[in-house]
């Protein structure tokens, strides 16, 4: 069984590199920075250090969703290799552009507060008026958030933009939900929820929540949005019931200190499971020049399997 885990720092994955020792299994860690995709005419290899990776049954994927440029290319290419990803082709693009995950989950009819996007500072106002206050203001240049704020009134709205001073491409308005943040680490049906205090428009952090059941609607909204996405292994957090988050990177110490578990053990077996369903088996001896296929239409079909 060859199971790979993608991360940019190994500190950050050392508890699953660990969780999969505890079962037998010797699963390899590749930073990101040193993986290169080099193509060549209709190819295209996956390369560390200058060597061919081999092909792997299972691969786990932690890295930020900025990373996408890089990410999609490499999910593409292991899509063509039939290994199992925790993350499906074009979950990274969803994840680098917040609009874009709502528009997504929108699709998907999941809960989300009433989202709206407009390229023009004239607009703004107006637009804004088809959303009640309190909303959520974001400002981007590109897919990069540059600032990021509530607002409570159409007068502070005015202010707002009218203190932005350097080149904006989109803004980002939000319905903001004033409640308790709950996050989960989702690891493909089971959940890990935490809830997080919201007060004087702040949340506390994960570390800090408390560990929380999700109501059966809850489980299954949070599911279904990482799904949505493509993510089999993500965070989803959620406010009264809406979507407001969707991220394939889960902050593992905080999770587990908030839980009191060790989630990694869960991620160990659901990868250990996938991989054994995704085995690459070797090709059989008698696949050589089509002989295999060929016998396949005999009565030796069941020899050669």
């Amino acid at each position: 069984m060859k199971i790979l885990i993608v991360a940019e720092k190994k500190k950050q994955v050392k508890p699953y590199l660990e969780a999969f020792a505890n079962r037998g299994i010797d699963a390899t860690y590749l930073r990101v920075s040193k993986i290169t995709l080099v193509s060549k005419t209709n190819k295209t290899t996956i390369k560390s250090l200058g060597e061919e990776i081999p092909i792997y049954d299972a691969v786990f994927i932690q890295t930020r969703t900025s990373l996408a440029p890089f990410i999609e290319p490499l999910l593409e290419e292991l899509e063509t290799l039939n290994s199992y990803v925790t993350t499906k082709k074009g979950s990274y693009y969803i994840g680098w552009n917040e609009a874009y995950q709502f528009v997504t989950l929108a699709l998907a009819q999941i809960p989300t507060p009433k989202t709206i996007t407009t390229a023009s500072a004239k607009n703004i106002e107006k637009v804004s008026k088809k959303i009640s206050y309190p909303v959520s203001v974001k400002t981007f240049l590109g897919k990069n958030a540059q600032q990021s704020q509530i607002i409570h009134s159409a007068s502070e709205l005015n202010s707002f933009v009218r203190s932005i001073k350097t080149d904006i491409d989109a803004f980002l308005i939000r319905e903001f939900f004033e409640g308790d943040v709950i996050s989960s680490a989702v690891i493909g049906n089971k959940l890990f929820s935490v809830k997080r205090k919201y007060m004087e428009d702040k949340v506390t952090e994960i570390r800090n929540g408390l560990f929380y059941k999700l109501s059966e609607h809850d489980h299954e909204t949070v599911v279904h949005a990482a799904k949505a996405c493509g993510y089999d292994i993500a965070r989803v957090d959620i406010v009264k019931g809406h979507v407001i988050k969707v991220d394939p990177l889960i902050e593992l110490e905080d999770f587990n200190l908030a839980c009191s578990d060790n989630i990694e053990e869960y991620v160990a077996e659901f990868l250990t499971d996938k991989a054994t369903k995704h085995a690459h088996k070797p090709k059989a001896s008698a696949d050589f020049l089509g002989i295999r296929k060929f016998l396949q239409k005999t009565p030796l079909k069941d020899v050669f399997k």
